[in-house]
């Protein structure tokens, strides 16, 4: 009894065992399936890979959006993002200033000014700071490791380095009221990599959990024994005449 008992509990903590990993493994699978689509399929002509798209609006004198986002430096390094390009287009009639500088730089050029920061792809009330107008305009100043100003679509790449740095949109000459519409991209060299991190695990869960499912299900559905099969026999099945 106490063997059967033992016998139940390991067949039900290996189809516990079993079916967690082809569930881990399922779910490695769509992320690595996800980040190959996107280093294979989703890169454009040159080489770059969408971020996102944006439509930036503020009353205020500029849109900051900071270069290094959340989580460890590591993740903004060349290696991982690579080169980047941002492209934005102005709503109003005014000619566009795009630059990227040094964030305490440029900071010291806003001192003072109005001016609305980046949070997730979108600028809101909360991430608004009020303030008057800039020192002047911006390609004045030399601060900027990259700019494009003018008409119509401006384009901008970077090369990703070390440093906090932030990238500004603003009217070229300084006037209150900045609407973009946009979209950020970058080379993401690190997506290989990422795929087979996810994707090889992915494999040897899905090996390993499908061994024990079917294993476990082949021992508790296996066939019943066979009246052909010899019994074995005690004295007390033996019949009274043949003890003779």
């Amino acid at each position: 009894m106490t063997t059967e008992k033992s016998q139940t509990e390991h067949a039900a903590a290996a189809l516990i065992a079993g079916s967690v990993l082809c569930v881990l493994a399922a779910v490695l699978l769509a992320g690595g399936g996800w980040v190959l689509w996107k280093d294979r399929v989703d890169r454009e002509a040159d080489g770059l890979v969408r971020l996102g798209t944006a439509h930036l609006s503020t009353e205020t004198y500029a849109i900051v959006g900071d270069l290094h986002g959340d989580g460890p430096a590591w993740l903004w390094e060349s290696a991982v993002l690579g080169d980047s390009r941002v492209r934005a287009t102005s709503q109003s009639q005014q000619p566009l200033f795009i630059g990227i500088a040094r964030t305490d730089e440029l900071s010291g050029y806003l001192h003072g000014a109005g001016y609305a920061t980046i949070d997730s792809f979108e600028v809101r009330a909360d991430t608004t700071r009020a303030g008057g107008a800039p020192s002047g305009p911006p390609s004045r100043e030399s601060i900027w490791a990259a700019s494009t100003q003018g008409t119509g679509r401006q384009t901008l790449r970077w090369d990703s380095r070390a440093g906090d740095w932030s990238i500004v949109f603003m009217n070229a000459d300084a006037r209150g009221g900045v609407t973009v519409h946009g979209d950020a991209s970058a080379e993401l060299p690190i997506l290989p990599w990422v795929a087979v991190g996810l994707l090889v695990p992915a494999a040897a869960a899905g090996l390993i959990g499908g061994w024990l499912l079917l294993r476990t299900i082949r021992r508790r559905t296996g066939p019943a024994p066979s009246d052909d099969e010899p019994q074995e026999w005690t004295a007390a099945q033996t019949p009274v005449g043949a003890q003779n």
